[in-house]
């Protein structure tokens, strides 16, 4: 029997509201439409907008910061810091990279005690969740017709053509997207190092992010400009009264 841990000592909640803006077109698929003359049609909401789930979000972010801190753990380092944001690196990273099964909840590595973990005996619920990102202005899709490709033979298929959906892209009126992202920061010393790197991702964030997320990144999909917008914070005797308090970036780091 898996032993399950859910929230332990909650201190606060935080939303941090983040804005996407394509750099170019983003595909994020709603799979193959046998009746549509497009083959690989986008996803869109109940009111046919194209939007990005929180599942696709929280993926990205939780693979960006694996192999972000993988790579500098490779490089010799035990300890990160970035402007007095100290986040340790040991014992490890992330469960799914370097196999690890976790037997009790000292074993977690760093990225599942922030994202989640759900093994044989043990189970701990995420801390950090993604809204659904959403167009802020109305929003255009275009189509183009791309050669399938044999992943067998990593060649063309011969003849075989599919048409691909992805939400247009513009430079001088940019399409942005907006979600956010909400972390229940807690109080256990075991999770420190798991509230320091959602610091560190606030700063990320705040700096900008520039990366690709959604399908065909390979054949030019997908380059995003990720920013943090504005952030909200409660503790528990505010989620009790309904008060949640916007602060700024600084006020977060206590600077």
């Amino acid at each position: 029997m898996s032993e399950a841990r859910g929230l332990l000592s909650l201190r606060r909640r935080i939303w941090a509201d983040c804005e996407i803006e394509l750099l170019e077109p983003l595909r994020v698929g709603a799979g193959k439409d046998q009746t549509s003359p497009i083959d690989l049609p986008i996803l869109r909401d109940s009111r046919g907008r194209p939007v990005i789930p929180g599942s696709t979000l929280k993926g990205f972010f939780r693979s960006y910061l694996s192999r972000l801190l993988l790579a500098y753990k490779i490089s010799g380092s035990s300890l990160i810091e970035v402007d007095g944001i100290k986040v340790g690196l040991e014992p490890c990273i992330d469960s799914i990279s370097e196999k690890i099964d976790a037997k009790k909840l000292e074993d977690l590595c760093l990225i599942d005690r922030m994202f989640g973990y759900s093994g044989r005996d043990l189970s701990l619920s995420s801390l950090i969740k993604f809204t659904e990102a959403s167009p802020v202005d109305t929003v255009d899709a275009l189509s183009r017709t791309h050669v399938s490709l044999n992943r067998e033979r990593d060649a063309a298929e011969r003849g075989a053509l599919v048409k691909v959906e992805a939400v247009k892209e513009y430079e001088k009126s940019p399409t942005r997207f907006r979600f956010t992202i909400i972390f229940d920061e807690l109080s256990d010393p075991q999770f420190s190092g798991a509230n320091n790197l959602f610091m560190l991702l606030l700063k990320l964030l705040h700096k900008g992010l520039e990366e690709f997320i959604g399908g065909w990144r390979s054949r030019g999909y997908g380059r995003v400009r990720m920013k943090l917008i504005g952030i909200r914070v409660a503790d528990v005797k505010d989620l009790f009264e309904g008060n949640v308090k916007e602060v700024n970036l600084a006020d977060m780091l206590g600077r």
